[in-house]
């Protein structure tokens, strides 16, 4: 990692990255409780969830186009100048009355678009700028990184919230879009997809967008893990919705537990981080990307079953690391499957069926919850965790065939023929 790190680009990548990804944090948290905390139901927070998954659900086709069409680096500099512009006016609207509910939903809505079209375009990036050799190693510290940013997100916004208001949470932010911004355009960077975007001149961006799906239904097993490995992160997006309502009407605790489930999810994510890659060596990816998703079960399982506060928190140390190794796996995958200049509409592409995914248990919780409680949306999780660990069972060997990668037993009876006989 030593080697990756003294890389100028990548350090400034890090950085800016560190910066954004501490104010999208911060903005998810504050927004998500301030609308449990002043409406009193879930019912605001569901709703806003639902329509701004559903825009980013018809955008996201789109999205994935740009990524494969333009510099990835001007991309990431609009995100970060958008988030700020947006967030200092309302951190400006703050000092000078309430925050209708209007003004709520905006945040939110410009937060999950930065969200959608960040990850896909920072992967592209990465893809395209690093050599090959690299990828295990930016992908653990970019981790390690955005869990390092969520740690510090859930402590800072835990306590401006409890102490001082949401104007200062939304300036805080504002500030850290903008420190990103000038990470981002330090970045000495080429844009290397101009032949495969000449090619594409002509074509609508629907044309261009379906080029995703004629590779993703081509190959054998892809379409199936896909939608099975986005499980996890459909999970973890749920989460946001459960977790305030969770804590504040089943444990009865406050925003500080909140918080630190947060900043303990991020612990987790972190030591995957930095010990994932160490473990699928000795696994392999098939048993590493199965048994994470099995843990991740456990945690959940763990939270509804003790229903105390401190053990919801130590739960989420366990599903900040099941969830950021199934990522980091998924990641290498993608990387070393998917053409440099496929893939962001291949990974908007999956994005856009995650979203589907999260829209429909986003729809069914906001109905149900205020009557059944959180647990039931727990129960419900856990009950889809099992169904993609059984998807990537039937999908996941099929590509690890595909793309040269063997099981560490078989690697084992190769060095050691005697163990064939």
């Amino acid at each position: 990692m030593g080697e990756v790190f003294a890389n100028r680009n990548f350090r400034m990548l890090f950085f800016g990255n560190l910066f954004s990804g501490f104010g999208q944090g911060m903005t998810m948290i504050g927004i998500a409780w301030y609308m449990v905390q002043t409406t009193g139901t879930a019912t605001l927070l569901g709703s806003t969830m639902f329509f701004s998954g559903l825009i980013m659900l018809m955008l996201g086709p789109y999205l994935g186009t740009l990524i494969d069409r333009f510099s990835r680096k001007k991309i990431l500099l609009a995100e970060n100048l958008l988030g700020f512009l947006v967030l200092f006016l309302l951190a400006i609207w703050g000092y000078f009355g309430e925050y209708a509910n209007s003004s709520l939903i905006v945040i939110y809505m410009v937060t999950t678009l930065i969200f959608q079209v960040h990850y896909p375009a920072l992967t592209a990036l990465v893809q395209e700028q690093f050599e090959s050799k690299n990828y295990n190693d930016i992908n653990s510290l970019l981790e390690i990184e955005s869990q390092t940013s969520a740690v510090l997100a859930g402590g800072v916004a835990g306590f401006l919230l409890s102490h001082i208001g949401l104007q200062y949470v939304l300036f805080f932010n504002a500030l850290t879009y903008l420190f990103a911004f000038l990470m981002v355009h330090s970045i000495s960077y080429t844009f290397t997809l101009e032949k495969e975007v000449k090619q594409n001149i002509n074509n609508s961006w629907v044309e261009q967008f379906m080029q995703s799906w004629d590779f993703v239904r081509e190959k054998r097993g892809f379409f199936l893990f896909g939608i099975a490995v986005m499980m996890p992160f459909v999970a973890v997006m749920a989460t946001n919705f459960l977790g305030p309502v969770f804590v504040a009407q089943t444990l009865k605790e406050d925003v500080l537990i909140y918080s630190l489930g947060e900043v303990a999810y991020a612990i987790g994510a972190i030591v995957a981080g930095i010990y994932i890659y160490h473990v699928m060596k000795r696994l392999g990816e098939y048993t590493s990307m199965i048994g994470n998703i099995l843990i991740f079960s456990l945690g959940l399982a763990g939270m509804i079953i003790f229903s105390v506060g401190w053990i919801y928190v130590a739960m989420y140390i366990i599903v900040g690391w099941a969830n950021a190794s199934t990522r980091l796996i998924r990641q290498s995958l993608y990387m070393k499957l998917i053409p440099k200049e496929l893939m962001g509409r291949v990974m908007s592409f999956f994005s856009s069926v995650g979203m589907l995914m999260r829209l429909i248990l986003i729809g069914v919780f906001t109905v149900i919850t205020d009557k059944t409680g959180a647990v039931f949306g727990h129960i419900v999780l856990i009950g889809l965790l099992m169904l993609s660990a059984v998807g990537i069972m039937c999908s996941l060997r099929l590509l690890l065939q595909a793309s040269g990668e063997q099981f560490p037993l078989e690697k084992e009876t190769e060095s050691n023929p005697g163990l064939s006989s």
